[in-house]
This record gives structure tokens, sequence and C-alpha cells, in this order.
């Protein structure tokens, strides 16, 4: 009897153990599990046995996907999450996002070779184009200086679109700004100013033509051969100021030299409201650009807040081009898709729009993994997350576990500064245009800071907060997802992810059929290949802690074994 009841106490124990290990990765909506020891060495046992359990993917990346969250550094990841899991009615500090989910994890040193701090422009060329540049340059080497037409000619840097086009891939580009902004046109442009987006006299006119250069909107139309799904924001830059918008009549284009650049040279179709995107017919070979905002794209917290708008999310438009694409002849495609707005709340000091925007980029990245399981090939796309730069966005204060992350800290007696006894703000930027907000009861106690109007304070004045010096994360799943750990720079994420699939300077490297060899029944015949190696090892789970039907079944076992 004795023995009996020992070895009831051990099921119990076990059962116990067994539950704790569902619990450890669900969003909790509190921390009273937390509180035994046996919850967090529970935990670590999991996440030891999913490490151990992976296997590094070493196929050909048939498809790449570059998910770009601009100005995405560390803390607005870490912001981001705890953001997401309160707008699930959870604590925050625990949830786990859909990147974090990644098998691989690094850090991107984000220099300039002029700037210790970046920009938008010479980051993407380093990161698409695999060389670093000067401040504010695109698709351009070192040599190129900012606004000197001259130092770029013979300094042009293909990107990694064009080398998935060389090996005969489908590509497209995906933003939420203008897609002639510094992210997207680093990926087909080549011009020592990102400004110089349209022809329009002011930033650039005849004399940059006359020294040989052309704008970036010019480039994207022309572009051979052309980009097969162009979706984004950024009308203004391709028809002349005597045009009106097509959704806004009382706004013109920007262009002074009398063209109209979609008509004239855009060799495929056009679209500018979601209801022509539903309605287009999936698969289709012919060119498809999409522009559906005048200017950048809204932010998604307005974008669902006005009824009579028809853009696209983030989401919808990376689930349209994947379901585009796969819906193709399955050669394979690149997509670079940019949540481009991240950066633009940060620059405002508006940190409800800035982490709903982070939100929405994760959820996009959650579309793109979940079709990709369905149709099949997620264990073919290799999947990167990165950042450009980041921003000088903090947050801290000593606040409550599952604290309002846009609020006050409330940590006991910690919730006031000890220097005023007024709350501290959780958030705060290092320079921006709320330098020396009133610090007094009243004006505090009259924030709203869930607004998407409210300004955090900042630390040094400046009229738009700046970007900020430090490394920004890396996460990579799928093939040779392992090359993208550690301390890296940042334009070996572009060679990385050509020698993932075979492209560019790395089409013939070792293990990859050369381009003579790539015939139809090559690429069956590795299909198939790649399809019995599947079967024959793991290839690692992209969600930690989430196999558990093996003890699902055990814990059913046990259950039965209590009452025998």
């Amino acid at each position: 009897m004795v023995n009996r009841i020992k070895f009831q106490g051990i099921l119990l124990l076990n059962i116990c153990l067994l539950i704790i290990s569902n619990f450890v990765n669900a969003g909790r909506t509190d921390w009273s599990v937390e509180k035994s020891a046996a919850f967090w060495n529970e935990q670590a046992r999991l996440s030891i046995e999913e490490i151990l359990q992976r296997r590094d993917n070493t196929r050909i990346a048939k498809n790449v996907i570059l998910f770009l969250g601009d100005g995405m550094g560390v803390p607005t990841v870490t912001a981001g999450r705890i953001r997401k899991g309160q707008m699930k009615n959870q604590l925050g500090e625990d949830y786990i996002t859909e990147m974090e989910q990644f098998q691989h994890l690094g850090l991107s040193k984000t220099y300039n070779i002029d700037a210790q701090t970046p920009d938008s422009a010479a980051t993407a060329t380093a990161y698409l184009c695999g060389v670093k540049a000067q401040l504010g340059t695109i698709g351009v080497d070192g040599r190129a200086k900012r606004q000197n037409c001259t130092s770029s000619i013979g300094a042009n840097v293909s990107s990694i679109l064009s080398w998935a086009q060389q090996a005969g891939k489908k590509v497209g580009v995906i933003t939420t700004t203008r897609i002639t902004h510094a992210t997207p046109a680093a990926s087909y442009a080549h011009t020592p100013d990102r400004d110089w987006e349209s022809f329009n006299t002011k930033t650039f006119g005849i004399k940059q033509v006359e020294d040989g250069c052309r704008d970036i909107s010019y480039q994207l139309v022309t572009h051979k051969p052309p980009i097969d799904l162009i979706l984004g924001g950024g009308r203004r830059s391709f028809y002349p100021n005597s045009i009106s918008d097509v959704e806004y009549p009382t706004l013109n284009g920007t262009r002074t030299d009398n063209r109209s650049l979609i008509d004239e040279y855009w060799p495929g179709s056009f679209i500018w409201n979601k209801k022509q995107m539903n309605k287009t017919i999936l698969g289709t070979t012919k060119p498809l650009m999409g522009l559906f905002e005048y200017n950048h794209m809204l932010y998604e917290t307005d974008r669902i807040k006005i009824k009579e708008n028809d853009d696209p999310s983030l989401s919808e438009m990376t689930k349209f081009a994947i379901e585009h694409f796969l819906t193709m002849e399955r050669n394979g495609f690149f997509l670079l898709i940019e949540g481009g707005k991240i950066d633009h709340g940060h620059h405002d000091t508006k940190p409800r729009y800035a982490l709903d925007e982070y939100v929405e980029f994760d959820n996009a990245i959650g579309q793109a993994k979940q079709l990709l399981k369905e149709k099949g090939v997620l264990d073919d796309t290799l999947l990167v997350v990165t950042a450009d730069h980041s921003h000088v966005f903090t947050f801290g204060g000593y606040s409550n576990r599952g604290s309002n992350i846009l609020g006050f800290a409330s940590s006991e007696s910690l919730n006031v500064s000890d220097i005023d006894q007024l709350p501290i703000n959780i958030i705060a930027y290092g320079n921006g245009p709320n330098y020396r907000s009133n610090r007094n009861a009243t004006y505090l106690a009259s924030l709203n800071t869930n607004s998407t109007e409210y300004l955090s304070p900042t630390a040094q004045p400046n009229q738009d907060e700046t970007h900020g010096g430090d490394d920004v994360p890396v996460f990579a799943h799928g093939p040779w997802s392992h090359l993208f750990i550690g301390t890296m720079e940042q334009h070996t994420i572009a060679h990385k992810m050509a020698y993932a699939a075979c492209w560019g300077a790395y089409t013939n490297r070792n293990g990859c059929p050369s381009l003579a060899n790539r015939t139809p029944a090559t690429t069956a015949t590795t299909t198939a290949a790649a399809a019995r190696a599947a079967t024959a090892r793991p290839s690692g789970g992209i969600n930690l802690f989430h196999q558990f039907n093996l003890i699902e079944k055990v814990l059913s076992f046990l259950l039965i074994l209590i009452f025998i």
C-alpha cells in the first residue's frame, strides 16, 4: 500500500512537471506560476532539449525572404514584444514574437564607412548589395560621395535582387514607405543621394541628368529585367506636377520633367488600392506595381481606424506576394519586405506608432511562416529578419511586471523620481522634439500615453529624433540559417543569403549546381532529393518549446495509470 502511494506521488509530480512544461512558453496573464522553482527548471530543460534537437539545414535555398524592420534595434524588439503581449491582455514580458522563434540569432554592425551612426541608404546598400558605403548613398560603393553625381560614375554595385533575377527567380519588393525610399531603392537603384527620388528640380534636375545620373523613380520603371512585384507607397514621384493624384485630387505629382513614368515606361500592370489587389489573378507573369498612397503608406494604427481607407496592411501584402509567386512555376523567388514606419514613429518620438508598427511587422512574419508551411516550402525557404539601424530609444524606470509599456513606472516606492517626486515615463529618447517636457503633476496627469500623438520625453533637443549607433539583431530560419550567428558586419548578410541560394558570386560554390546544368530535370531531381533528406533527418522546429504531442500522449497515459 505504501509503495502504491509512493508510486502515485511520483506520477503526480511528473504530471505537474508536464503541465508546467505546457505553460513555460505560453503568454501569461499573471506570474503566480513563476514562484515555483520547478517552473524555471522545466523551462530551462525544454530550452536545452529544443536546441539539441536542431539540425543544420544545408539545402540550397529555393526562396529567400528578407524582412527589414527599419529602425528596429534591440530595445524596439523587447518593447515591441511587451506591447504585442499586452495587446493580447497578457503581461507581455514573457511573450515570444514570431521573429524570436527563429532558429538562429546574431548581431549586425551598422556603421557606414564614413559614419559612426548610419542612415538607411548606406545600410541598405550593405545588406542588399554586400558592400559598405558612404552615408546617404544607394547602390554604389565607397567611392561615391553624397550629392556628387560624377563621383558615382563607375561605382555601381548590384544587389541580391539582381543576383536572384540572373538565377531565373521571381523578385518582389514590398514596403510601407515610398517605394523610392532608401530601403527599397537599394534593391534596384544606383545614386549618390537618397533624396534624388524624383525629377522635381528642387533636389534633382537637369544638372544631375547632364552629369550622368537618373532619379530613383526613373530607375525603377526602366529596370531590366522588370521587377515582378512592387507594392508600397509614393505615387507622387511617378507623375508630373500638372496631373492630380488618382486618390487625392487636390495633390499633384512632383515631377517637373513632364514625364508620366508609369504610363510611358512601366511594362506591367498598375493598381492603387486593396480592391484591385484582391481582384488580381494570382500567378500572372506580367509585372505588377501597386502604389497605394500618394506619399508613405499610413501607420497601421491609422489604417485600421479610417473606414474609407482601402490600403492593404503589410500582412496582406506579404500574403498576396507569397501566394502570387507560389502560384507561378515554382522556380523560386526573392522578396524584400520592409516595415518602414517603425522608423518614422521613432523619429517623431511617438512610441505608440513605432511599437504598433513593430507588431504588424511581426504579424507579417508570422503570416509568411504559416503560408510557407501550408504550401510545404518552409524548409526550402531562407527567412532573415533584421534592421538597418537602431534609434536612441530606451525604456526602464523599475516598473512592475506587466506595467503598460507606453505608460509610467509603477514599482512600489520607486514609482517616482527621487529628484522631483513625480512619475517616471517608462519610454524615453536620447534626443528629439520633446526636450525639457513639463514636469508638474497637473501636466503629467493630463497625458494620455496610449495616444498616437503622445510624445515621449527626450534628453537632448532636436527637431527629429536620430538613429542610434548600436548593433541590431539578425534572426534567421531555414537553409543555411546557421551562418547568421555571432556578431557580423552588416554587408555579410547579402553574401550569406546569396551563399544559401547559390546566387551571384556563389553560383558555383561547392554544393551548387552550375547554371549550365540547371535544367527543369535537375531542379526536379534536387527537389526530390531534398524531400528524401527531409524524411531522413529532423529539420528543427521553428517554434521554441513547441513540440508537445509526445508530452500530451505521455500525460494521458499517466492519468490512466493513476486510476489503475
